[in-house]
């Protein structure tokens, strides 16, 4: 199966939201969507859905379009789930009711319910009545129910929102198994380190585009990943060892391109970092925090890092 976007615009009157969205996928597939709240990545969800009108732009499965007429809205849902809300849940049923009800209403794994319940440890709870769920519980619910309607594609927004650690892990494993089914499967989340976990690409949206994409399945280039004060930064670069392709993170990490240093610079940046009381030194490919961080000009991190005094180079 192929998912193709092209060109998908949204506008809100004057005021515009997504310009010109275009990305191909098939099955198989585990993409990450990540943005800032309030950039664009449930709308981008709920454009291709049609739940909300399109300025321009085509939605397309194995070439058939889908446009905003019932008939096409109508055969478009059969083939794409939305996670669901859990305001949306019904406080006097099991969770279990709501499992089987979306078996059923998609056609999907209806003789699967108990394996399902199983495979997302929900036993002891799954059935009584919702109104007695925690925030994880009901969040391992909504997810449940994507899981039973095995539809081939499948919108999940925030799907480890209220997720202790180690159903973060419980998802996560479920959710390349469905990759594994072949299944093309977005998800928007903030988990970013979590998404490297899992994900084939990872798409930014930025500035109501397709900014970046990040295919984590092809060779990366190494950085060295140094978590430095914005004083050591300035004497290495006035030092001639920061290159042109440097980037200083906002939570004080420098990512130093590897491949933009001869043999020579290599060994005369390593041997003035050893020099220096840094807190951190990594070699490896920037991951999606990174690039978010760098993308967006955000602190990710709430503590202070490359604090510590240091000896002159």
């Amino acid at each position: 199966m192929t998912l193709k976007i092209k060109d998908l615009s949204v506008s809100y009157g004057d005021f515009e939201v997504l310009k010109n969205i275009s990305f191909e996928l098939t099955d198989g597939q585990l993409i990450g969507l990540v943005a800032p709240n309030g950039t664009g990545k449930t709308t981008l969800f709920n454009a291709v859905m049609r739940f909300i009108p399109v300025k321009s732009g085509k939605i397309t499965i194995d070439d058939k379009e889908y446009t905003a007429s019932d008939k096409d809205v109508l055969a478009l849902h059969k083939q794409i789930t939305f996670f669901p809300d859990q305001g949306d849940l019904f406080e006097n049923f099991s969770g279990r009711e709501h499992i089987e009800m979306y078996a059923e209403i998609w056609d999907g794994r209806e003789t699967e319910v108990d394996a399902i319940i199983e495979r997302l440890e929900m036993a002891g709870y799954v059935d009584r009545k919702v109104q007695e769920y925690s925030l994880g519980m009901r969040q391992r619910l909504c997810f449940a129910m994507m899981v039973a309607a095995d539809t081939p594609i499948m919108f999940m927004d925030e799907v480890m929102n209220g997720l202790d650690p180690e159903n973060v892990s419980l998802v996560s494993d479920v959710l390349i198994e469905l990759r594994a089914a072949d299944k093309i499967v977005i998800i928007a989340s903030h988990l970013l380190d979590n998404l490297d976990e899992y994900a084939d690409k990872v798409f930014f949206l930025k500035d109501k585009e397709l900014h970046r994409i990040n295919d984590l399945n092809e060779e990366r280039p190494f950085f060295y990943k140094i978590i430095c004060t914005e004083d050591q930064y300035a004497r290495l670069a006035d030092k001639g060892l920061v290159t042109e392709n440097t980037i200083l993170l906002s939570n004080n990490v420098l990512c130093i391109p590897i491949s933009d240093l001869t043999k020579e610079e290599d060994q005369r940046l390593f041997s003035a970092l050893r020099q220096m009381a840094l807190q951190s030194i990594e070699i490896a490919p920037m991951g999606t925090s990174e690039y978010y961080s760098h993308l967006y000009g955000l602190r990710i991190h709430s503590f202070n890092r490359g604090s510590e005094a240091d000896e002159e180079i």
